[in-house]
């Protein structure tokens, strides 16, 4: 097999990991041109290290703002491919969840990465905002309207019209509810994974959102609306197991419940928290 008909041009919004972009497009202007190296590289580029590219593959090296600007520039990517790359390598080296919240939404809307991966951008728009999961519930409620300022006035603030025209494209799209023979919108029985960094990242400001609207409740929701309660309690390594576990079973006996019941009228959240607040960690 000739070796020049093995790889194609790797494109970034493919991308999760920036290094793992650079290592294939290396590979890819290796196979392309005989002369390109990574001293070639640092020469284009501007770099007095004649391996600065190949330290950056290997995790040894990171990338500041200007060395961004200068790799773009050296690898000729586009103006939006270099913006998408500059977000990449920001989400890969952040250090707070909440720079890699900002990157990642940065990623998720980029033009290029919509247009190249429709279905991944739906996915993480599901994780991304709080109202796709109740959208989706509501299709339960015996007196739901598929009318999207009927769906934006059942929240408190309530939503934009397009926002839940979008919840119900992505939705749709991704499978999660389908148009029945009659022309109505249904449940599917599917579920969505955390296969990588950035959908998992959404997840983790989901719990963060979700857990805001449990504080909220606290002034915005009648006592006879809500439970809301805690206790703090000493416990060994042991007992704390026991205690995390009581809580799984739980969760999965309130889900039992609520799918027996046929005229839900309203979406509630359960929020269930176990966490350390002194001692061994």
């Amino acid at each position: 097999m000739d070796s020049k008909a093995v790889l194609t041009k790797p494109s970034v919004f493919e991308y999760e990991d920036y290094r793992a972009f650079l290592a294939a497009l290396y590979l890819f202007y290796k196979q392309d041109k005989s002369y390109f190296s990574y001293r070639y590289f640092s020469q284009k580029a501007g770099f007095a290290s004649p391996n600065f590219l190949k330290l950056v593959i290997e995790n040894k090296r990171n990338l500041s703002l200007a060395s961004i600007d200068k790799f773009a520039m050296a690898l000729k990517l586009t103006k939006g491919e270099s913006e998408f790359f500059s977000y990449l390598v920001q989400f890969n080296q952040a250090d707070t969840e909440n720079e890699k919240s900002w990157f990642a939404q940065k990623m998720v809307r980029s033009q290029g990465f919509r247009k190249i991966q429709p279905l991944r951008q739906a996915e993480y728009s599901y994780y991304a905002n709080w109202y796709y999961i109740p959208i989706r519930e509501m299709l339960c409620l015996k007196d739901f309207k598929e009318d999207a300022a009927w769906i934006a006035k059942q929240f408190s603030p309530a939503l934009s019209e397009e926002q839940v025209r979008q919840a119900l494209t992505h939705l749709e799209d991704l499978k999660l509810i389908f148009r029945s023979p009659e022309g109505y919108l249904k449940q599917a029985q599917k579920s969505l994974t955390t296969p990588n960094e950035v959908s998992h990242n959404f997840v983790k400001q989901y719990h963060k959102d979700m857990i805001k609207k449990g504080a909220e409740a606290i002034d915005n929701t009648s006592r006879e609306l809500r439970e809301i309660s805690s206790v703090c309690i000493p416990v060994s390594e042991v007992k704390r197991d026991e205690i995390k576990k009581m809580i799984q079973d739980f969760r999965k006996e309130v889900l039992a419940l609520a799918e027996e019941d046929d005229n839900a009228e309203a979406i509630y959240q359960l929020n269930l928290q176990w966490f350390p607040v002194a001692g061994k960690r």
